[in-house]
């Protein structure tokens, strides 16, 4: 059998922990292992360190770089295609081993509270500087194909909550700001409500720094050799956007045509974890600029324990990742010490076996990108926020966690990480970030938003074109109760209690709405324990612009996964996009899409996976494109699927899923 000429669509790598290859026998283990799994080992990336603690003495670097010189010729002998180095720690990931570690011989990170890290430095000072080319500058001279950045270019979460206020960071934003500061008198402006223009550039600053300490990276390794490719692993929006995720200026400044979108799923405990890190490498994805052609989801499974996360699993979020767009897997699975690797190998066994079907995914819908419902943010959100009185900047508040409304896709609705979108969703106090051409353009099309994203719309002077006004607010004893508007169907009458006094701070939970434009219509009302009537609770209208604006003021985003919730919201989402949801599965089962599709929705892709832990013995599935056939895509091949043809798209069933497997549609 002739082998397949044409070079893969996806990149397969793995990343491999220093002393893994610090011995001979240790490294003739690893050779053994890629000469066993070669075909799902496109590429090698050795770890310099053990530690996330910043500092290792240059001489020691040094070493290892002459070391990892002599591995990486070895490895490209043994026929793997593509070897660098992942430097781990650039500025030091969190306050760890530093009884252990040499003290950090430059200044360290310093916290707004005052707190100083143990193992992280300051970006900014010329020391850190000097010993990062230097160690960028000996790893180049080892001869890699590629140098990683790791995920520790960040300003947040170094061993101190929000960095950097050292005597450097406050010079060199007096000198921007053109006036000095204390760290407590910055502290204090940040907090401010009147310190909007400080946070932005306090935001902007770290934006700056990053962008400088990338470009000083570039200029150390390609100065050794302009030849050498340079990849920068990135952090998740939901998790924080204090450093500003300002992508296409930090990968201009490293020269990067690599990225590794970031994230946690390290355990089957919180299965749907997997889905939230879909959406927020496809987020990141979507963000990077075009520059960028080898897009790899990392594989994290950290701290390496084969019993915490399933090989389904594994197979299951490489899968999503590579539906939201990305186009390689980086397998940070391997364990960090030196020891046998066969109870790693059922992981090289699996994808071996999965990789036709993901080259068949990557390959049809290259290019594409995802449709459905657009949770808003911007990689400026905690910079552009507001700060209301009582509220501290630098404290976590939920009124911002947008990622909560992935709870959409739990219940079937297509979340997209692209723009434009079919239709936006409004989450909390997200909307205050946008300028007011942003929020008419949303506004003009489909919105679901919650209570709490109403109020801030109304009070920006958008409430004719919300059709509500957020009436008041209870704490307590209210439950859900759907009226006979005709987007509820037969579900008429049907009750949703979320007991919103078991979850802490309920505000935002019970929102009683009032109908404030012509038209408006009522979707549910609440109602107390007696079912007396409190008021209305839902609301949907079509506004002067031709947007269609809907409203939940009632536990918009938890416990909406009963059977009448999830009709409701399936019908509310068609009417938003007016029939153009580009997913709709009948049944109510666990079933998550993510889609892929063109412009004129003449090609597309659809990853479906049963979240659940029953099997779907058949699923409906409407697909809203213009192609008139779709296949099923299996590691085997592809196999033609039964259509209905419908008005907008076609229709088809899918029987008997197996509880947390995958399936892949292609059409067009």
């Amino acid at each position: 059998m002739t082998a397949d000429p044409r070079p893969s669509p996806i990149r397969l790598a793995w990343r491999v922990g220093l002393t893994k290859c610090e011995t001979d026998d240790a490294f003739q283990r690893l050779l053994a292992f890629v000469r066993k799994h070669r075909a799902v080992v496109d590429e090698i990336a050795l770890f310099d360190s053990i530690t996330h603690h910043l500092y290792v003495p240059l001489d020691e670097i040094e070493r290892r770089a002459a070391l990892f010189g002599r591995r990486l010729r070895a490895l490209r002998e043994a026929g793997v295609p593509s070897a660098g180095i992942n430097v781990l720690a650039t500025i030091g990931h969190i306050n760890e081993a530093w009884d252990t570690m040499p003290r950090l011989p430059f200044q360290a990170m310093v916290g707004h509270d005052g707190a100083v890290s143990t193992g992280c430095a300051c970006p900014n000072t010329l020391e850190l500087r000097a010993y990062v080319r230097a160690k960028y500058r000996a790893m180049a001279q080892a001869a890699p194909d590629f140098i990683w950045v790791d995920d520790d270019i960040r300003m947040q979460h170094h061993g101190v909550a929000f960095g950097c206020f050292c005597p450097t960071c406050l010079a060199l934003f007096a000198e921007a700001a053109g006036r000095p500061f204390t760290r407590q008198a910055l502290v204090d402006a940040l907090r401010d409500p009147a310190g909007g223009a400080i946070r932005q550039a306090w935001v902007e600053q770290n934006v700056r720094t990053i962008e400088s300490l990338l470009a000083d990276i570039e200029q150390a390794v390609h100065a050794v050799d302009p030849g050498i490719a340079t990849g920068l692993m990135t952090a998740g929006p939901g998790w924080s956007t204090y450093t500003g995720q300002a992508f296409a200026r930090w990968f201009a400044a490293l020269r990067a045509p690599k990225a590794r979108p970031g994230g946690g799923f390290y355990s089957d405990a919180a299965r749907h974890g997997l889905l939230d890190k879909a959406f927020e490498v496809g987020r990141q994805r979507a963000s990077l600029p075009s520059t960028v052609t080898d897009c790899q989801y990392e594989l994290e499974n950290f701290p390496y324990q084969p019993l915490l996360k399933s090989i389904g699993s594994m197979m299951n979020e490489c899968l999503m990742a590579l539906a939201a767009g990305l186009n390689g897997i980086a397998f940070n699975a391997l364990g960090m010490w030196d020891t046998s690797l066969e109870e790693f190998e059922p992981i090289a066994a699996h994808a071996a076996a999965m990789r036709p079907l993901w080259e068949r995914l990557a390959a049809h819908a290259a290019g594409l990108p995802t449709a459905g419902l657009w949770v808003a943010w911007t990689p400026r959100l905690m910079a552009r926020r507001t700060v209301q009185a009582g509220e501290d900047w630098f404290a976590g508040d939920r009124r911002y966690q947008f990622t909560r409304a992935h709870v959409l896709a739990e219940i079937g609705l297509p979340l997209g990480v692209d723009r434009p979108s079919d239709a936006t969703v409004l989450f909390g106090r997200v909307a205050e970030v946008f300028d007011d051409d942003a929020l008419r353009a949303m506004l003009s099309g489909g919105v679901l938003m919650d209570s709490t994203a109403l109020e801030v719309l109304n009070a920006r002077g958008f409430g004719a074109l919300t059709g509500a006004i957020l009436a008041r607010r209870a704490d307590n004893g209210a439950m859900e109760r759907f009226t006979d508007d005709p987007l509820n169907g037969p579900r008429a009458g049907a009750l949703r209690d979320a007991r919103v006094e078991f979850w802490g701070d309920a505000r935002g939970l019970a929102d009683i709405l009032a109908p404030a434009a012509p038209g408006t219509r009522v979707l549910a009302v609440m109602e107390d324990y007696f079912r007396r009537p409190l008021g209305p609770c839902m609301t949907a209208c079509e506004n002067a612009l031709g947007g269609r604006v809907v409203v939940m003021g009632y536990a918009p985003w938890m416990f909406v996964h009963s059977t009448a919730k999830r009709a409701q919201l399936q019908d509310v989402a068609d009417w938003i996009t007016r029939g153009r949801l580009p997913a709709r599965i009948d049944e109510a089962v666990p079933l998550t899409p993510l889609v892929r599709l063109s412009a004129d929705r003449s090609r597309g892709a659809l990853a479906l996976l049963n979240a659940g832990l029953d099997p779907i013995p058949q699923a409906t599935v409407h697909i809203r494109a213009a192609a008139t056939g779709a296949r099923l895509a299996t590691p085997e091949g592809e196999t033609p699927l039964a259509v209905q043809p419908e008005p907008g798209g076609f229709a088809m069933a899918l029987r008997d899923i197996a509880p947390w497997t995958a399936r892949v549609i292609l059409f067009g």
